[in-house]
């Protein structure tokens, strides 16, 4: 904080120990928050931004083009299928709550009645939350994406409509590095997404992942209450 130094028992305190400070309660906050609404809440309380978000989204043109928001990662310890498997039993069984907390602008995570899963988050550090619909993959067969054959470990979601039409797609993939793994994560938007969303998810992957990652050498495997480390990891 230029120009001004806060004290403590009489020792200055840096900006980056404020920096950390303001993260930890700001993950507090959001947890105790969502212990008092659930994602289904989330959706009902900002009902009106996403059906606002879901009207714009019918401008952008969904003919087999995407923009691409991706980012690459070096994690120094594990392995890509370990990792995977971690994610998926904390983000969708043991430890849904604080999976979300990996960044402030996850507000939850619906089971959907049809088999998708529902992600309620301010997408590319945008101007306000939308319900993303997501379908598992475990086939990529017809998908006008290409794969990196270097990287045979994947987790594979379709985004669709509302209405079950392609939105776009979500492709995170591995190689292990033997210590390690290697990581490029990317999600896929219509064409015409803003670049600025385009762009600012970007971040938002960075911010998410490096928070996850961060828990998961820390754990290896999910423990029966991961709050504790989300709410401190990083910070």
């Amino acid at each position: 904080m230029q120009g001004v130094t806060f004290f403590k028992d009489g020792e200055p305190v840096s900006s980056e120990t404020l920096l950390r400070m303001e993260v930890r309660r700001a993950r507090h906050m959001m947890a105790m928050l969502a212990r008092k609404l659930d994602g289904q809440a989330m959706a009902k309380l900002f009902a009106d931004e996403i059906a606002a978000s879901a009207v714009e989204q019918l401008a952008w043109r969904r003919e087999n083009k995407f923009a691409e928001s991706v980012v690459h990662a070096h994690v120094s310890d594990g392995n890509a299928a370990e990792f995977i498997e971690w994610f998926v039993t904390g983000y969708l069984h043991a430890n849904t709550a604080a999976m979300m907390r990996a960044h402030p602008e996850h507000l939850g995570v619906l089971l959907l009645p049809d088999g998708r899963v529902g992600v309620l988050e301010v997408t590319g550090h945008s101007h306000g939350p939308e319900l993303l619909r997501g379908r598992r993959l475990e086939d990529w067969s017809g998908v006008p994406i290409p794969l990196q054959p270097d990287m045979p470990h994947r987790m594979m979601l379709r985004s669709e409509t509302e209405d079950g039409q392609v939105f776009g797609y979500v492709l995170h993939q591995y190689r292990d590095t033997q210590p390690g793994f290697d990581a490029r994560l990317a999600v896929y938007w219509p064409s015409d997404a803003p670049d600025a969303l385009v762009d600012g998810h970007v971040d938002h992957l960075m911010i998410e992942f490096a928070n996850w990652f961060g828990m998961y050498l820390q754990t290896r495997k999910q423990p029966a209450d991961l709050m504790p480390l989300a709410l401190t990891v990083n910070t």
